[in-house]
């Protein structure tokens, strides 16, 4: 008969086994903790205020303001200016359509020789300026050969420009045409005949004069030369 092997003694547990299993407990809220979270909620309203605070106060650009534009400022009306009217003149001599033509206001003496259908052969052209500006009322005389060959004033009108204008720009005289002897200069002076440098002078050195016969006290001046001149000067 087999003899049994000792067993181990068996300890005998005297704890109860139904105790409910270990369950981990969350730590108490201390003074601290509260203290804690406090202060965390108090930035976290800190913090939403200030940016809804933002959204809501944030500052606005400057509204665009749309000016008008400025008024120009008024400009002078410059005042109409009168039309020049044409001129009348009278061409005659050495052309080939002698009469009278009407030319515009800023027209010279060759205009008209042109308008007259030239100047004829023969006829000395340096004898009359084309340059000249007429003025209405004027005459302009082309010598004719044989009229420039005799060399005679008496035989026609001067030549060029002439006319009454014509004689009281070159005189320097009155607006009648005339030549004053009060005013005129010495070249004024030597536009009437039997006028040289030296009498117009004797002239100009004898003035105030009150009539043409005042003319007599200038020396080389006699009754005939007085009567020669006394449809041609004037002393107003």
């Amino acid at each position: 008969m087999q003899t049994p092997l000792p067993q181990p003694p068996v300890s005998q547990d005297t704890r109860r086994t139904d105790s409910p299993p270990y369950v981990v407990q969350p730590p108490l809220l201390t003074p601290l903790n509260a203290a804690r979270l406090m202060a965390i909620g108090a930035l976290l309203m800190a913090v939403a205020i200030g940016l809804l605070a933002f959204l809501l106060y944030k500052p606005q650009p400057a509204p665009i303001v749309m000016h008008p534009p400025p008024t120009p400022a008024p400009t002078a009306t410059p005042l109409p200016t009168a039309t020049p009217s044409p001129l009348t003149v009278f061409v005659s001599g050495g052309v080939a359509r002698p009469g009278l033509y009407v030319l515009g206001w800023d027209a010279r003496v060759g205009d008209a020789l042109a308008a007259a259908g030239g100047l004829q052969e023969g006829v000395d052209e340096a004898r009359v300026n084309q340059a000249e500006r007429l003025f209405d009322g004027a005459q302009v005389h082309a010598p004719e050969a044989e009229t420039a060959n005799a060399g005679s004033s008496e035989s026609g009108p001067p030549s060029g420009l002439s006319g009454t204008l014509a004689l009281s720009a070159a005189a320097g005289g009155s607006t009648s045409g005339l030549v004053n002897l009060n005013t005129a200069s010495a070249d004024g002076l030597m536009s009437l005949p039997g006028i040289g440098p030296s009498k117009a002078a004797a002239i100009i050195a004898n003035r105030p004069y009150d009539s043409v016969d005042d003319l007599d006290r200038v020396p080389g001046f006699g009754a005939k030369t007085i009567d020669q001149l006394r449809e041609m000067v004037t002393t107003r």
